[in-house]
């Protein structure tokens, strides 16, 4: 199996990698959007590719899409998991009957030997289609934080005997999959209404019109005061930037309460990455 690097390298413009054999392809999704800005980032470019794997961000059904297309005999899979439970603890291959019937794609089932649930704030188990934390218990679960019994403590626990960690990470199961829905520490309160960043995002990125989004709070004088909502557009318009917002506040406010709402938006060719190929959010916010 030839594995290639591509975090350091940068996507095109580097002849080593249509040159590396490479058969699998390991990076954030965001990294992976960025190449496929270049027509030339397809099969012809990677010949012997077999398989994409991406973990560290959410992985947009279009970003997924387009992997499909142009690299037809490769498979595409999504996977989920902390630092805290050796990163890749549940996955899914990302295939066209996926596509169909999923807008926010799910994150996978747990690999053999560990446990994923969702427990609510009681630490009680839920159901599917209820919403509440991820735990993950298995061997693949840590001991712990190094000089921070105060954090482990908070965070990891026993479960029928085996080691489990509480990720923090908002999600439920349906149809047998998991589904990643944000964090809880991220959640915000506008004008009395609790509200998820992740949520809204995961509707703009349902939106046929957007590649990439990022939703993130206004503060002033220390508090959030309203969301903006970054957006990558799947394809040039000659529409204005009043147009653009009118028009994605509509198709937004069919799927989600007026609450929700992002007052501004803030249209972007490309978003920018840290050092590990993730949307640099920081920086976006520091932007406003």
């Amino acid at each position: 199996m030839g594995v290639w690097s591509i975090s350091s390298r940068g996507c095109l413009g580097n002849r080593a990698l249509g040159n590396s054999g490479a058969t699998t392809w390991v990076s954030t999704p965001s990294f992976a959007q960025m190449c496929l800005v270049e027509e030339k980032f397809a099969e012809g470019m990677l010949p012997r590719i077999r398989r994409f794997l991406f973990c560290g961000e959410t992985l947009a059904a279009q970003t997924a899409a387009r992997l499909v297309e142009r690299f037809p005999r490769a498979q595409v899979w999504n996977m989920y998991g902390p630092t805290e439970a050796t990163v890749a603890t549940t996955s899914v291959r990302i295939d066209r009957s996926i596509l169909e019937k999923y807008s926010a794609l799910p994150v996978g089932r747990a690999m053999p030997g560990s446990d994923v649930f969702v427990v609510n704030r009681a630490g009680e188990t839920l159901p599917a289609n209820e919403q509440g934390e991820i735990v993950i218990a298995g061997p693949n679960v840590s001991l712990g934080y190094l000089g921070r019994p105060d954090l482990t403590e908070a965070v990891f626990f026993d479960h029928c005997g085996r080691r489990a960690y509480r990720t923090g990470d908002q999600g439920q199961f349906r149809d047998g999959f998991l589904f990643f829905e944000g964090r809880m520490d991220s959640q915000l309160k506008l004008s009395g209404y609790r509200i998820e960043p992740g949520d809204v995002e995961a509707n703009l990125l349902a939106l046929p019109s957007v590649r990439e989004a990022v939703v993130t709070p206004v503060i002033k004088n220390g508090a959030a005061q309203s969301l903006a909502a970054f957006v990558v557009l799947s394809s040039q318009t000659e529409r204005s930037h009043f147009e653009l917002t009118q028009s994605l506040r509509r198709q937004l406010a069919e799927r989600l309460p007026v609450y929700m709402l992002p007052r501004k938006f803030v249209f972007r060719d490309a978003f920018p990455l840290t050092a590990n190929g993730k949307v640099d959010r920081a920086r976006l916010a520091q932007s406003l």
